[in-house]
């Protein structure tokens, strides 16, 4: 259950009763009541917003793709690497370069709250959604297959603070990495036959289940990064290399779930 807080700041007020027609000696003292160091903090409603830097002045409620890998990308297959806490990237046995064949990007929350971040895509339901090309050669069929080709992978940091002489010092460290992929994957959607990590299918629509999964945890007023991949799985058996002249867009939109909890 969400936990509301709310602030009831009491005033009190004094009322200063004059008294005429008469003049008293132990009235002479004069005295001017008033409430002294009256502090109190304002709190918005409770939000997320997001940074491609993390940098303080950066946060918003959202980050044009254009922003993060610039106006066009062409992907090409690659072969994901998958541990518990990284993502990887090769061409065969070589490590994959970034230009040309995946993309990569970090994204940076801050929350209001306490909050679990969750995948939900479009306001439709979709991550992946393949776009209309006039005049394309290629069949929904074919496109269909690309779309089921591709991963978006979310790698997780854990913040570290540290005091310095001149302020506090902020690492990241990797901690979890989870991939998606548009439809649920077994050994025999592999060309190995072998699977060679998980991947998750659900979205985070409402308040989180037990099978959403848990993209990032954000502490409340502390900076949270992620990185995020985004790759053609050339392990995938649906990964076709002839295919061209296609586009793909993908909704990466997140659900903010507050985990502060009713005492």
């Amino acid at each position: 259950m969400k936990k509301r807080l709310m602030f009831l700041i009491s005033l009190v007020i004094v009322s200063l009763v004059a008294f005429s027609n008469a003049t008293f000696a132990w009235f002479s003292k004069q005295y001017n009541p008033q409430v002294d160091d009256l502090r109190f903090n304002i709190a918005t409603q409770e939000n997320m917003m997001i940074s491609k830097t993390g940098d303080a002045g950066t946060f918003k409620d959202e980050i044009p793709f254009s922003e993060l890998v610039g106006e066009t990308v062409t992907l090409r297959p690659v072969d994901g690497k998958i541990t518990e806490n990284s993502i990887t990237m090769y061409n065969g046995s070589d490590p994959a370069t970034q230009s040309y064949t995946y993309i990569k990007f970090s994204l940076y929350f801050s929350g209001s709250n306490d909050m679990d971040v969750y995948l939900r895509g479009s306001t439709g339901g979709t991550v992946v959604d393949a776009l209309k090309i006039e005049n394309s050669i290629f069949t929904d069929e074919q496109i269909d297959k690309m779309v089921d080709s591709l991963r978006i992978g979310f790698l997780a940091y854990s913040t570290r603070e540290t005091p310095t002489g001149s302020g506090t010092e902020i690492n990241y460290d990797p901690l979890y990495a989870n991939v998606y992929s548009v439809k649920e994957k077994s050994d025999s959607n592999y060309k190995s036959g072998l699977k060679p990590y998980e991947t998750f299918t659900s979205l985070g629509h409402t308040e989180g289940t037990l099978d959403d999964v848990v993209l990032l945890s954000v502490a409340a007023n502390k900076v949270s990064k992620m990185d995020v991949y985004i790759w053609l799985e050339n392990q995938d058996v649906n990964c076709n290399e002839s295919i061209f002249n296609a586009a793909l867009q993908v909704n990466l939109r997140f659900l903010a779930v507050n985990t502060e909890e009713d005492d």
